[in-house]
């Protein structure tokens, strides 16, 4: 079996290459081309390099701007699909997901030509790194498939349209049916490969052993906030943790805690900078980086992320991923959608880009406390640090509805998705 398979971004490395993906393939005797920027990149190359695996690269990537169909692409397959017209949105997107350049003698086209997979697999079908790929081998009559990268990601539009989609979890599984035209028999529910190391036998630790690699003292409450990210340049996101740790220093929480800031990938240091100095702050974050794929998490970072869910007493985060994931270990988690400096900014961006889109289904169930002021955020904080039963239920069905299986085999279960093809 030949498997050609586009890796673009560094926390796809993290999903997939960290998680033992090649070798699974290879001891099956598959032959495998991965298409990645990393692929000029002789570190990257040696790191994951071995018997019967190459490198390839697209090079520069143009794409025609998007359509006016293609923008509205989410509103229209709402409407197509309530209607019960699948077969038109499925018609529609046959001829969107083919860019003009899949037909005509494209870097894409060559590599197939040369490589001659049987299978062509896109990691991130929200982003258009494997939109032309995907293209070029429906051209060909080659199977192929794709891999929603993330719980939000068909809120972002499916950019990239393989025959066959793995998913995390049977929500998601609806929404790609409902919004973007495919059948169920379509879309096969394997878990969160970016989760797997968090459950691997090696990936648990004790508190005490990430105390240890911290410096924390496990007899005082660990508080963890994780940014935001600075998704936009308009929107401060240290207001909330400026006001954590102003809470701290007037008492207001008991028990002495110590707080990591975790930062987002995306979250800029200088930002924060005035605050990390606080004596109770610790520092955490991503520090891997490849050119051309950006942060690039080891296994070893991710397993450090988990057990810092696993054994926080709180977990604080507003509106990142990291707001659902502790959910996976029943850690109790609030959500700061308010901003001292910019409430009016801060809310019109918060709910558009979050309360009205993925994040909905989890406000509208009560499924994670919103705190809405400095104050309200300290009452939630020491509610859940005497009461960590506060809101299981909501993470309950967090983790049933929308985390998808736990049990560290996505990646297991995703390699079978792509071998059933063959």
């Amino acid at each position: 079996m030949r498997v050609l398979i586009e890796i673009h971004e560094g926390h796809i490395v993290r999903n997939f290459l960290e998680n033992g993906l090649l070798e699974r393939l290879t001891e099956r005797g598959a032959a495998v081309m991965v298409v990645t920027p990393g692929a000029r990149v002789p570190t990257f190359v040696k790191r994951f390099e071995r018997e019967g695996v190459a490198f390839a690269d697209l090079g520069l990537i143009t794409y025609r701007p998007r359509s006016r169909v293609e923008v509205y692409d989410f509103a229209l397959g709402k409407w197509l699909c309530a209607r019960g017209l699948n077969r038109l949105r499925r018609w529609s997107w046959r001829c969107l997901a083919e860019p003009r350049a899949a037909r005509e003698g494209t870097r894409e086209n060559a590599l197939l030509d040369q490589w001659k997979p049987d299978v062509v697999v896109s990691t991130h079908l929200s982003q258009v790194y494997g939109r032309r790929l995907i293209a070029a081998a429906h051209r060909r009559g080659i199977p192929t498939l794709g891999n929603l990268n993330s719980w939000d990601n068909v809120w972002k539009g499916l950019w990239v349209r393989p025959e066959v989609i793995t998913c995390w979890s049977e929500h998601n599984r609806e929404e790609i049916c409902t919004f973007a035209g495919y059948q169920p028999e379509q879309v096969k529910v394997i878990g969160a490969p970016a989760f797997d190391a968090y459950f691997a036998p090696d990936g648990m630790w004790t508190r005490a052993e990430l105390c240890a690699r911290l410096g924390l003292d496990p007899a005082r409450p660990i508080l963890l906030f994780a940014t935001l990210g600075q998704f936009s340049q308009q929107i401060d996101e240290t207001n909330p943790f400026e006001a954590l740790l102003r809470a701290l220093d007037q008492g207001l929480i008991p028990g002495h805690p110590q707080v990591v800031l975790r930062m987002h990938t995306w979250s800029k240091d200088i930002y924060f900078k005035h605050l990390m100095s606080h004596p109770a702050v610790t520092l955490s974050r991503f520090e891997t980086y490849v050119p051309g794929l950006t942060w690039t998490p080891t296994r070893d970072e991710v397993i450090l992320l988990g057990n810092l869910m696993r054994h926080a007493d709180v977990v604080i985060s507003p509106g990142s991923t990291i707001s659902i994931e502790p959910a996976a270990f029943d850690t109790p988690t609030l959500v700061p959608v308010f901003n001292e400096y910019m409430p009016e900014v801060y809310e019109s961006y918060f709910r558009q880009t979050w309360l009205n889109q993925h994040f909905g289904r989890l406000v509208k169930h009560d499924w994670v406390p919103l705190a809405r002021t400095p104050e309200s955020m300290v009452e939630m904080i020491n509610r859940a640090l005497t009461d960590r039963s506060w809101y299981r239920e909501g993470r309950t069905h967090i983790r049933e509805q929308i985390l998808g299986p736990l049990d560290g085999k996505a990646t297991e279960r995703f390699v079978e998705s792509l071998w059933a093809l063959k």
